[in-house]
């Protein structure tokens, strides 16, 4: 971490938001090769639930992120500025996301290109519904009333990181004791989705149950509230960053991940985010403090990572155009063949679409965020 009196930067991050983009870009590859009559791999168990995780990770480095700063304002200033936080917010994810909005609802149905067969009925006949939540900024209660938008169903971790940004600056900024708050958070969201699994003993036929049962469970306030605990331990210098960063405990987490995925049975896998998230926290601590002496801050997955908020809401669009042209255009009958191809398109096409995004549309914003930032972050 670089930090000067009005600048932090965490080194090495940018790596790991490109490479939780990239995640969840695999899993939308394999989950939509199946519907073009590809040879899919979506049902393995690490693909199937590899995109789940880079979203949790992006929700713990959200928390972490946003709570560090929020935390040096208060203690730098006495007072954090809501109102001007709410506008760095706004500033950074409205006009990519308003964006996405226009094209998934009003421009890509057009083209055959872009069509996904298992979700056009439901796109047409809740239309308006989902349009209205899409713009209020609840993709995340869309999602859990309708199947997905097609080339834009990502969009619902964003409806969820805004609702965490709507609320965390007034917790932080009236919390006396954050550790305890955050604490309590977490026991309070935990307690709540038991509640609702509770409820499906005797609500679970209802035609209500089930929206609400998928609108709990995506909201995964808690992952960000442990990236807030990691946020605070770093900046009170807690002593117990010295077991997170005894590199065994490091290792340990990286190799947890892989073997979670498979030993955890299907029904308990919604609920092990807690422990992802806590795992997810020791990487993010130990690259940010570069404690295990690795370069994750080169030029290239610095840019990556710069540009992943592109990646993360571009590729949906990417991958279906690219599937149907290698269908109906390329011919290619090597299952191998057809995976290179798909994965250079998707990826390399996305990374373009995303840097043009970054540098036309999005920095101008960024570079306007800035005006309305005590403290300057590396975002």
């Amino acid at each position: 971490m670089n930090e000067s009196e009005n600048r932090i930067y965490f080194t090495g991050l940018n790596s790991l938001r490109f490479l939780a983009a990239f995640a969840v870009t695999i899993t939308h590859i394999e989950l939509l090769k199946g519907s073009f009559g590809f040879k899919s791999y979506w049902k393995n168990p690490l693909i199937f639930y590899l995109g789940g995780l880079g979203v949790y990770f992006f929700f713990v480095l959200s928390g972490f992120l946003i709570t560090y700063l929020l935390l040096v304002e208060k203690e730098k200033f006495q007072t954090i500025k809501i109102k001007e936080f709410y506008i760095r917010r706004i500033l950074r994810i409205w006009p990519l996301y308003y964006l996405i909005v226009i094209i998934g609802f009003f421009i890509l149905p057009k083209f055959d290109l872009f069509h996904i067969s298992y979700l056009e009925e439901s796109f047409i006949n809740n239309f308006t519904e989902n349009l209205l939540l899409y713009l209020f900024i609840l993709p995340n209660l869309a999602f859990s009333l309708f199947p997905a938008v097609p080339n834009i169903g990502q969009a619902w971790s964003i409806g969820v990181e805004e609702q965490f940004y709507l609320a965390w600056p007034w917790i932080i900024s009236k919390s006396k004791n954050i550790l305890k708050t955050l604490l309590l958070i977490i026991i309070s969201l935990f307690l709540i989705k038991v509640g609702v699994l509770i409820l499906e003993k005797f609500y679970g036929n209802t035609q209500w149950y089930g929206p609400l049962k998928l609108f709990v469970a995506m909201s995964k306030f808690e992952c960000m509230a442990i990236g807030g605990i990691g946020a605070f331990f770093l900046f009170s210098k807690n002593s117990i960053l010295k077991i997170f960063y005894i590199k065994y405990v490091l290792l340990f987490s990286i190799l947890c991940i892989p073997l979670l995925i498979y030993i955890t049975p299907e029904f308990l896998q919604d609920g092990i985010h807690i422990v992802y998230s806590i795992l997810f926290l020791i990487i993010i601590l130990n690259v940010s403090n570069n404690t295990i002496k690795l370069n994750f801050e080169n030029k290239m997955f610095n840019y990556l990572g710069k540009i992943s908020y592109g990646i993360y809401m571009y590729h949906f669009m990417v991958i279906p155009a690219v599937l149907y042209t290698i269908k109906n255009y390329f011919y290619l009958q090597s299952e191998s063949v057809i995976n290179v191809t798909a994965y250079s398109f998707v990826i390399v096409i996305t990374v373009f679409i995303s840097g043009i995004s970054y540098h036309f549309l999005e920095r101008p914003f960024i570079n306007l965020k800035s005006k309305y930032s005590p403290i300057k972050s590396g975002d």
